[in-house]
């Protein structure tokens, strides 16, 4: 297991999941706006239990390159790279924030920003990349405010709530990380 770095900045702390974000993450529940934004069909959701959320934060836990977005004290969000690849020096980021609330307030993209800084200059990967659904207008908006850059589309790869949507491939570059302040 790697050993994570805490990351912090001005509005949210980024760290390794605890046994209390289980009840934060509860609290939460299933909002339909954020389970579309995440590609996937409302309707088709089940309620969140309290075992299945502990296993959740569990394996999260044990994700080699995770950490949950904590904001005034709470679980907000996670934010992930997956498939670091060292030979490579590259990863794909993942990030949800499940407070429909807290959304538009920025604490995403400075969650992104912080996981940016440790993976150009912790890990010294070269490049992050990512995929979103096309409709995700608020996502796409953020992660091009954080330097991203759309590198293509995968047409109609997401089918979600009987309709076909492209996933918008993003990418960006250690060169073109500027580090925030």
């Amino acid at each position: 297991m790697i050993d994570l770095p805490v990351l912090i900045g001005s509005s949210v702390t980024l760290r390794r999941p605890r046994s209390e974000d289980v009840l934060d993450r509860l609290a939460l529940g299933q909002a339909p706006e954020i389970v579309r934004m995440f590609g996937a069909d409302p309707a088709a959701v089940r309620p969140l239990t309290e075992v299945a959320t502990r296993e959740w934060i569990d394996r999260l836990g044990q994700h080699p390159h995770a950490w949950v977005i904590e904001h005034d004290g709470k679980f907000l969000g996670e934010i992930r790279l997956d498939a670091v690849d060292d030979n490579d020096r590259r990863a794909r980021l993942a990030v949800g924030l499940y407070d429909p609330a807290k959304l538009g307030l920025g604490l995403g993209r400075q969650a992104i920003r912080l996981v940016l800084g440790h993976a150009f200059h912790g890990l010294k990967l070269h490049r992050v990349g990512l995929r979103v659904v096309e409709y995700n207008v608020r996502a796409i908006r953020c992660y091009l405010a954080c330097g991203f850059v759309e590198e293509g589309r995968e047409r109609e790869a997401a089918f979600i709530s009987g309709e076909w949507h492209d996933d918008v491939i993003m990418g960006l570059l250690a060169r073109e990380f500027e580090r925030p302040a």
